[in-house]
């Protein structure tokens, strides 16, 4: 794909990660891009924040705790 043909496709869209990274999403990888719109973006941060917020409090729940 071309400077030229990214410019025009993307033309208020935003790229986004499919998987984020901090999920295990590749950060170099073409199959893990998706164009979205800003509204569409919007839908996947909030998605991806909720998810990641939950995986973190579970892993706090089964985590040790210190006091025994």
């Amino acid at each position: 794909m071309s400077v030229k043909d990214t410019n025009s496709r993307s033309k208020g869209m935003e790229l986004f990660d499919v998987k984020p990274i901090a999920v295990g999403g590749d950060p170099v990888s073409l199959e893990d891009k998706i164009w979205l719109t800003r509204q569409e973006h919007f839908e996947a941060v909030r998605f991806w924040n909720r998810t990641i917020e939950i995986q973190r409090k579970t892993a706090l729940e089964k985590a040790p705790r210190a006091d025994g």
